[in-house]
């Protein structure tokens, strides 16, 4: 590479090195974040909004531009106060879709468990068990981690790195990441199988379904280079809710079963699946006695459970495939 690639290479290399240093902080943090509020006091609050936070250009369903709005009020001692963080770490970006989802497990008026800082009583959290931002800042982390090694290393050589016949190093980051994407899907599957296998012998209270309708979202198809050319494909969800209680506490649950989320490519067969539930109907949920905002209508239910397995084999060949042809051309 000549002068200019490397010192870009250099400040490419470095700004990766301080956002993964950063990210490792940030996880490193929350993580003892997590385990601090499982120590945390239980009060009794009680939702007063629920609603989605989203930008009023929107232009596909696949973007990440919305997040859940939960407020709720809570009494400590003789003194009221109101949070607005149902997860430690606050909620993240997301669909519109799925802020939705997370948004509808609490309505206005549900009798909720406040989790609150014995130290600090405007710091409060409705579920400090929930591992979502965990998951997301570990991959982000790993990502960009790998990132500024591979630059670190070509900043290091002053050159960019290559195979035996040619082919840079940085491009078996391709199927690495496809063995990544395999191997969490592999561990989705089996956390399915153990929770539908736990979930048989959880308790159980009456439930009613609340609605079980058909989302359609629009995703945006561009169809050429200068994208000019822009299709919306519409697909579909069942968006099932019902209601419980478990002891005062109100809860919403919206998992059928521990299979991925169904997605329809027509309408028809989104709306047979909705179906199979009408508001009103009594149902049985089962529901985690540690966590009882986690529960399912049928522990056995096999819709979407293969769904990890089938995601991980097709990037485990893709990645298989990938590695094996970089390898013969990189140094037949």
């Amino acid at each position: 590479m000549d002068s200019t690639q490397f010192l870009w290479t250099q400040v490419a290399a470095g700004i990766s090195t301080l956002l993964f240093g950063g990210m490792l902080f940030n996880l490193i943090r929350l993580r003892g974040r997590i385990g601090a509020a499982a120590g945390w006091t239980s009060v009794e609050g009680v939702i007063i909004a629920s609603d989605v936070k989203a930008p009023p250009a929107h232009a596909s369903d696949d973007l990440n531009d919305a997040t859940p709005v939960v407020q709720y009020r809570y009494r400590v001692g003789d003194r009221e106060f109101e949070g607005d963080r149902t997860r430690i770490g606050g909620e993240p970006l997301t669909t519109r879709t799925l802020a939705s989802r997370l948004a509808a497990r609490y309505p206005v008026g549900a009798i909720v468990d406040v989790h609150v800082d014995p130290n600090d009583p405007t710091n409060a959290v409705l579920d400090p068990s929930e591992t979502g931002n965990l998951a997301a800042q570990t991959a982000l982390a790993v990502t960009f981690g790998v990132i500024a090694a591979v630059l670190i290393a070509h900043a290091i050589a002053g050159r960019v790195l290559y195979a035996g016949n040619g082919v840079p190093l940085f491009a078996f980051l391709l199927p690495a990441a496809a063995f990544a994407a395999a191997i969490g899907a592999l561990m989705s599957f089996v956390r399915m199988r153990r929770l539908a296998s736990a979930s048989f012998g959880w308790p159980t209270v009456a439930g009613t379904i609340k609605s079980s309708t058909v989302i359609e979202e629009l995703i945006e198809d561009r169809r050429n280079d200068d994208n000019k050319q822009i299709k919306k494909i519409p697909r579909y969800q069942v968006d099932l809710r019902y209601a419980y209680r478990v002891g005062r506490r109100d809860f919403v649950g919206l998992n059928p079963n521990w299979g991925w989320t169904g997605i329809y490519g027509l309408r028809e067969l989104a709306e047979k699946a909705a179906s199979q539930y009408q508001p009103g109907q009594a149902v049985t949920v089962y529901y985690d006695p540690q966590r009882p905002a986690n529960a399912v209508l049928d522990p056995g239910g096999r819709a979407g459970s293969f769904a990890p397995l089938v995601f991980g084999a097709i990037s485990a060949v893709v990645g298989a495939t990938l590695l094996s042809f970089f390898l013969l051309v990189g140094f037949s």
